[in-house]
């Protein structure tokens, strides 16, 4: 993988500049970049009455599906398609003379592609805002190309580690890369960088966030002269709550509530005055909590931040902050009803989402591809299975099959040990049969060539070797042969819980949703 800017500047200066068009919140970071751009989509779309067009990365079933407009909407095929015309001339030949051929990446070409398309939409469906998450890193991934003044807010998402022959080695070494969006005399934001635990009753039980990672960011902000806000969840103050009833998949759910502390911009990463509190209530992952405090956060410390007007954008921006605040955070009972009815809006396929195979069959789908998402992912799947049993008559017996595959270059052994290591709950629940099916993902992933499955034989091969409770593994040529696999061979008890999660890698998440939209999966 080529990283770089020059061939992206290039490109982008060959069609117009897309890229100086538009005020831009910037995302990055390991985990939870998603949630938190689908978080801010929601507030400004469904709260504070502003369009938002959205960048993400990787697509879930075709590359149109990673850039997003009016709340989540892919953007229209035909606007798609004459950026990608123009995109593929300009990066070909810009002269006509075929001899200043850019050979862009294909991420460079669909960052490109991306940004131009946004321009292309008609003045009333063109965003005021775009959400950028970044691809890979920061400091040389393709979209770190915004100018200075154009950029609302570096937003740094939790940091774990992930690409670490690519982005170097240990915590504080990827912080530097992604702290690299961090513009000078800019705005940023900080998710907690603090490795939460769901059920914590106080602070006091969560782990401190690693001295060099925290370290690095606040270097890194240092360096660039940045006015910083935190993003700290209130651990202490979460609260479950209660489930819908119904159907098995209505009562696999963790609601919680808290009141989320808005903090003042300041010069520090950690703590900070709060200025303001919100009340949330979503469900609980950590993604979520994650995405949705750390976008409250951003929207809040840009609402209340200063425009210098210096540049013919800076009424365009002064407007937009306007809106935000007046709107988001008026501190009126109209403002709270905005906000609680935009977090309601908020939709990200694939992360910690029920679904039900064949008749019944609750189905958990996430596209965990690291260590730390995978421990997120068993934390809220053990948080849904203590709710489900505090609201049963007796004792619940749960079998877990799981569906899982990974790519190439990835820690499986690790994300296995973290989801596979759990039989028994903290609740009224036990874990007697685990099962997993293993099975690679579809290639060739488009506009991505470089992306493999590891082959389910060697990981088949990891867990024989492990002392893992697992009590069947199989492999299959595909996701449609392992889902009617876990469905054919689930417990014949009726009084067992059947649970199937299909994880490991986002790309076997876009397999189901590919499978779903030609009628594969029996229920959907």
């Amino acid at each position: 993988m080529d990283l770089g800017l020059s061939r992206v500047q290039a490109l982008l200066r060959r069609v117009g500049s897309p890229h100086t068009k538009f005020p831009v919140i910037h995302v990055a970071g390991t985990n939870g970049k998603g949630s938190t751009t689908a978080y801010l989509d929601a507030l400004l779309t469904h709260g504070a009455g502003v369009r938002s067009g959205r960048f993400n990365s990787p697509h879930l079933v075709e590359a149109r599906d990673s850039v997003r407009v009016s709340g989540g909407v892919p953007i229209d095929g035909p606007t798609w398609e004459r950026a990608r015309q123009q995109i593929t001339q300009a990066d070909a030949d810009a002269s006509g003379r075929g001899s200043d051929a850019i050979h862009a990446t294909p991420f460079e070409l669909l960052t490109a592609q991306a940004l131009l398309a946004f321009t292309m939409l008609p003045p009333d469906t063109r965003p005021h805002v775009l959400l950028i998450e970044v691809g890979l890193g920061g400091r040389l991934d393709a979209t770190n190309v915004f100018p200075d003044e154009n950029v609302l807010a570096s937003v740094i998402c939790p940091i774990a580690r992930d690409h670490e022959g690519l982005l170097g080695h240990g915590l504080a070494a990827i912080a530097r890369e992604k702290a690299g969006i961090i513009k000078e005399n800019g705005l940023c934001v900080v998710a907690d960088q603090r490795v939460g635990m769901l059920g914590s009753v106080s602070t006091a039980n969560v782990p401190n966030a690693d001295a060099a990672l925290v370290e690095s960011l606040q270097q890194a902000c240092s360096d660039k002269h940045a006015r910083v806000a935190p993003a700290l969840i209130p651990w202490d103050a979460v609260r479950r709550g209660t489930p819908p009833t119904g159907s098995d998949v209505a009562r696999l759910r963790a609601p919680v509530s808290f009141s989320f502390p808005l903090h003042a911009t300041g010069t520090a990463v950690g703590a900070a005055p709060v200025d303001a509190h919100v009340d949330v209530s979503l469900e609980a992952t950590l993604a979520r909590l994650s995405g949705c405090t750390t976008a409250l956060q951003t929207l809040w410390s840009i609402a209340h931040d200063t425009t210098h007007a210096s540049d013919d954008g800076a009424p365009a921006r002064q407007a937009l902050r306007d809106a935000i605040r007046t709107r988001l955070f008026g501190g009126d009972a109209a403002s709270e009803t905005r906000v609680q009815r935009a977090l309601a809006h908020y939709h990200w396929e694939g992360r910690s989402e029920w679904r039900t195979l064949g008749q019944h069959t609750p189905l958990l789908l996430d596209g965990a591809h690291n260590e730390a998402s995978a421990i997120a992912l068993r934390q809220y799947l053990d948080q849904c299975l203590d709710t489900y049993a505090s609201m049963a008559a007796r004792p619940v017996t749960v079998s877990l099959t799981w569906i899982m595959a990974f790519s190439k270059g990835k820690d499986a052994t690790a994300m296995l040990r973290a989801l596979l290591g759990t039989r028994r709950g903290a609740g009224a629940w036990e874990c007697t049969s685990q099962r997993v099916g293993l099975v690679p993902f579809s290639t060739p992933v488009e506009g991505m060539p470089w992306v493999q499955p590891a082959p389910p034989a060697e990981l088949t091969q990891a867990l024989h070797a492990s002392d893992l409770p697992v009590d069947r593994v199989h492999t299959c040529d595909a996701l449609r042969d392992a889902l009617a696999w876990a469905l054919a061979s689930k417990s014949e008890s009726s009084a067992s819980l059947d649970i199937v999660v299909v994880c490991g890698s986002l790309y076997l998440v876009s397999d189901y949703y590919r499978g779903s939209e030609h009628g594969m999966h029996q229920g959907q």
